[in-house]
Parts: structure tokens; sequence; C-alpha cells
């Protein structure tokens, strides 16, 4: 590089789903989407002082010199900083929606659950890189087994275990589960929901107000598979509902025009209700690139902050 020459800036590669779908790895799939581009944007400057050590972690420039073990520093050579259980900028908690609904995909590409996934690891990554506490609950009829938030790098890992291992299956009640982890919060912090909202809005939005109510700063993640979006057809139709195993056939005419109705009622209602509720509501179609969504999402936090 000459003296007068300036760095080449790098420019982000969007990877789609299809170039991901082969990875069956969910933890380096979050890993090629998170790492090198998101994981870090920023840092947390605040510490806590909890009795409780948890772990160290790698000291980070421009951080006050006050925090580092010179103990350890003494034995090890390394610079490290003591990690405590409160130790946190932020409590956050990821809720995926495990439903059988979710299994659903009009293309080779992922279906919209295999992109909850992905999202939601991206963005568990993301949170504890940053050093905060996350937790994790998943649910479809009810919500099943949830971890509590902590920041540790196990934590990372034992997340990213818990997504990989559950199926979407059954039914769903998107608004009671909603409702239940907001009932379980005690402390204020950020509440992310993934699901494609195919429940009750009135139901959905009661869940919402709740976590509101809680003092949880939400996101609300709609995924949307593109068939979901342009429902149009020439051929009879024939569906089966993924969740009660129902089987219907239906005129592709009278059926796109009546189910386009029906989502935009759905759809209004949830918006205006996120509006009113000052819940940051993302639109997302499983056809878009994951880096694109998730710096779309957190590029719009950054700006609220």
């Amino acid at each position: 590089m000459t003296p007068n020459s300036t760095p080449t800036r790098r420019t982000v590669t969007f990877l789609r789903p299809e170039h991901l779908a082969p990875v069956r790895n969910l933890n380096l799939r979050a890993k090629l989407i998170v790492e090198g581009m998101i994981a870090g944007i920023h840092r947390s400057p605040y510490h806590g002082f909890s009795a409780e050590f948890l772990e160290y972690r790698p000291y980070f420039t421009g951080e006050s010199i006050r925090f580092i073990d010179w103990r350890k520093y003494a034995r090890t050579g390394r610079t490290v900083v003591r990690l405590f259980e409160d130790e946190t900028n932020l409590y956050a908690n990821l809720l995926i929606d495990r439903s059988a609904s979710m299994a659903f995909r009009s293309t080779p590409a992922m279906t919209k659950y295999e992109y909850a996934q992905t999202l939601c690891a991206s963005l568990a990554w993301v949170l504890i890189r940053q050093r905060d506490a996350v937790g994790f609950a998943a649910f479809g009829e009810r919500v099943g087994s949830r971890i509590p938030p902590r920041s540790t790098n196990l934590q990372l890992k034992t997340i990213i275990g818990e997504i990989d291992r559950l199926e979407p299956l059954g039914g769903t009640h998107c608004g009671a589960s909603i409702e239940w982890l907001a009932a379980s919060l005690r402390k204020r912090g950020l509440t992310v929901v993934i699901s494609d909202f195919f429940d009750d809005a009135g139901q959905i939005v009661n869940g919402l107000r709740h976590l509101r109510f809680k003092r949880q700063d939400v996101i609300a993640l709609w995924l949307h598979d593109p068939m979901e979006s342009d429902f149009s057809h020439t051929a009879p139709l024939r569906l089966i509902d993924m969740e009660t195993g129902r089987r219907l056939n239906l005129d592709p005419r009278v059926a796109a025009e009546q189910y386009a109705e029906g989502l935009e009622r759905h759809r209004s209602r949830i918006e205006r209700a996120c509006r009113e509720l000052a819940v940051d509501l993302e639109h997302i179609g499983t056809d878009e690139p994951f880096q694109k969504a998730l710096v779309r999402v957190l590029q719009k936090r950054m700006r609220l902050q």
C-alpha cells in the first residue's frame, strides 16, 4: 500500500438461504452469518458487581484497566477480566415458534422454522458477544423448556444446542405463549419473538401488550414464505393443515381472494397494535438473505439507542 492509497473497504456478501441450506450444523451456520460482520457491533460499557464469579473473558482495548485481574496476569501473562453473574448491559429473551406451520416451505431452500432457527442462533451469538444476558424459549401449543438469561459462552452453546434439538410440531397458541413468557419476567429487558403469527390476532396483541407492561423492549420478527405473501394459483387446490391434518379442496380464484382479504385484516390489526405499543415489527421473507435481515434489525436498534 502506498502512502497516498486508502484501504479498501470490505463489502458484505449477503448469504442467501439456499447457500446455507446444506450447512446442517446450526452453530456453524450462525457463525458464518455473524463472524466478522455483526459480532462486536458494540460492546457494553457496563460492569456488574455480583459476588458470584462465572468466568474470565478477554480484556478489550479501551476498557478501564481497573477491571483487569492483575493476579491472573502475573501468573499467566494473559490480560483478562473477571465476569460476574450480573455483568450485563441487557437481559434478553428469544422466543421462537416451533409449531407445525413453521415447517412449511414452497421453495427448495429453508423452511420457516429453519430460517427462524438461524435468526435466533445468530441473535444469541451477537448478544452474548456483546456480553448481554440471553435466555431462550420455544412454543407450539404451549411454551416448552425455558433457558433463563445468562451471559456466558456456555450459555451460547446451551441455547444453540436447544434450538438445534427442537423440531416443528403440533398446533400453536402464539398469543398465550407470549402471555406466559411476559408473566414470568421480573427484569426490564429485551424480548424477541420469531414467528409466522398464525394465531388469533387479538390474543397476539394481548401478549405483546403484556410484554410492554412488563417493561420489555419488544422486537417481533414475522416470517413469511414467498407463497404466503403471493397466493395466486390457477389449478384446483387441495390444502392440508400442517397443524391439524385437515384437508380441504378449494377453487383457486375464490381461495386467493378470500386468503388475501383475511391476511390483510390479520396483518393490519397486528401492525396497528405494534405501532400503538411501540413494538418493532419486521416482516421477513424466507427468500431474503439472512445477513440482510439481521443487519436491518440491528441497525434499527442502534439508531434507537
